[in-house]
């Protein structure tokens, strides 16, 4: 243990490792909380973009500062340039994404690109003039950053931090809702200035150390992270920020093991990490969503076993692999729409039962529908099979208008009455939808029928021999008889509901 310590420690004994972990983390801090923001706009490639496309301000802030203060201010020529190269980025984008066939992301390319020619060309002219190596520009160097690298990481991310703290609300409505962040009068276009102007700052800043490639991954890999382990924004800024400080200190650490790059190993080490939380993260991990199918019950599977469970079938029966049969049982009695499960067979609540009912009806209609059309009986029974989970109301109820309210199938078992009325819908209930057993109260009155007022209570009784009307036994004892097209008319209200058995279909 002793030596795992003395292993762990030995790197800090270095100051350059000390100055590299503290500008690094200075700088990764400042990308990681600004990178979520340039996830949530899915604006990655204009942060990718305005990092190679800022070479040609930083060459020419070094060339003007230089010329104003030989030998001083380089610092602040990188700042300067970097401000007019992110500006110039910025309007040559929406200038040309307003032109009517080049898309937003084509301009971004061909700006990018000639921007960043630009700065090439520009550097390799003035190369005696210009501080600026192409390979320490993409690659950086984090044990050799200077003091004054470290004062313009700290200045440029505590003003990154200030700015975010204090226009929150701005950033996060625009990203979040640009549209309505529009309506209510919110300069989105002034926004999105700040927004790039932030971005080019913390890509000078970090130029030296991790160089351009890896600080538009600190822009993104943290952040990107983060988003994929919590939902709340303020939260995945303080998760992108302690990302960000891990890959730093890790990777720090991988450099000093492997004697590699800096800022290489340290966006090797995020992307790792990355990798790690795109498998396990808790919700939108690949293992969670490979735990959430898994555990997922098919909505078919839910209704066979229902229809199984109120006809009395065996669930061995149901065309089903068993674990799939075993699972939906399992969620029936978890939801509380059966009571448990005897040898092969499931009890349902009645919740379940009223549920089971509804597509017992659906089975039965579509098969009465398809017998009337001429189907062979047998076709007809297996098509339903499929068809019994496509039960919207309004085609059922078409269908047992069709079929003139059949009271049973043509195996002789009950057709359930509509399970599905929703008591806050004006119509309600038709009569003609109940069945013998029901018991309902006339919810709007007929003007034709002056002995069914609103109101009234009624149980349903058999049908009349013919089938062609309903027999309402009232409170008081009295049987009405009503035709077919009243109870087609009248609407009713379910109080009390009897459960009828029978055979299986």
């Amino acid at each position: 243990m002793s030596g795992l310590l003395d292993f762990l420690a030995e790197p800090w004994t270095h100051a350059y490792f000390v100055k590299g972990v503290i500008g690094g983390s200075i700088i990764a801090v400042a990308c990681a909380v600004l990178g979520c923001y340039i996830i949530l706009r899915r604006m990655a490639f204009i942060g990718d973009a305005m990092s190679h496309a800022l070479l040609p301000g930083v060459g020419i802030g070094y060339l003007v500062m230089n010329a104003l203060f030989p030998g001083g201010f380089t610092a602040g020529g990188l700042l300067i340039g970097a401000l007019i190269a992110a500006v110039l980025t910025s309007v040559s984008i929406s200038a040309l994404s307003r032109v009517g066939r080049i898309a937003e992301d084509t301009a971004i390319g061909i700006v990018y690109t000639g921007l960043f020619a630009a700065g090439v060309v520009i550097l390799t002219r003035f190369q005696q003039y210009i501080n600026i190596d192409l390979n320490h520009f993409f690659q950086g160097d984090i044990y050799g950053i200077s003091w004054e690298d470290m004062w313009l990481s700290a200045v440029v991310g505590a003003l990154v931090l200030s700015v975010i703290v204090l226009f929150y609300r701005y950033f996060t409505i625009v990203s979040f809702d640009p549209v309505m962040a529009a309506s209510l009068g919110f300069p989105t276009a002034v926004i999105h200035t700040i927004l790039t102007g932030m971005i080019a700052l913390v890509c000078v800043a970090g130029i030296s150390m991790v160089g351009v490639i890896m600080i538009v991954g600190l822009l993104i890999t943290p952040p990107a992270l983060a988003y994929m382990l919590t939902d709340r924004l303020p939260r995945m800024m303080v998760y992108s920020a302690l990302i960000a400080i891990l890959s730093v200190v890790a990777g720090l650490y991988f450099s000093e093991w492997v004697n590699a790059s800096g800022g290489g190993a340290i966006m090797f080490v995020g992307f790792l990490l990355f990798l790690l939380g795109l498998v396990v993260a808790p919700r939108y991990g690949l293992l969670a969503g490979w735990l959430r199918r898994r555990r997922l019950v098919p909505q078919t599977d839910i209704e066979d076993i229902l229809k199984a469970g109120l006809i009395g079938r065996s669930l061995s029966v149901v065309k089903i692999p068993e674990k799939r049969v075993r699972r939906a049982a399992r969620k029936l009695i978890r939801d509380d729409w059966a009571e448990g499960i005897d040898g092969d067979r499931i009890t349902l609540t009645d919740q379940g039962k009223r549920e089971a009912a509804h597509i017992l009806r659906s089975h039965q209609l579509w098969e009465g529908h398809f017998i009337q059309s001429g189907m062979d009986p047998e076709e007809a029974h297996r098509m339903a099979e499929e068809l019994e989970h496509l039960h919207d109301r309004e085609v059922l109820d078409s269908f047992d208008e069709e079929l003139d309210h059949p009271e049973t199938d043509r195996s002789g078992m009950a057709v359930p009455g509509e399970q599905e009325a929703d008591p806050d819908d004006a119509p309600g209930l038709r009569l003609c939808l109940l069945r013998e057993g029901d018991s309902g109260r006339v919810r709007i009155g007929l003007s034709d029928r002056p002995d069914l007022p609103k109101g009234t209570a009624f149980t349903v009784d058999s049908r009349e021999p013919d089938g062609g009307a309903w027999r309402l036994r009232l409170s008081d004892g009295r049987v009405l008889s009503v035709p077919h097209e009243t109870a087609d008319r009248l609407h009713v209200e379910r109080t009390e509901t009897e459960s009828k058995g029978g055979d299986a279909p």
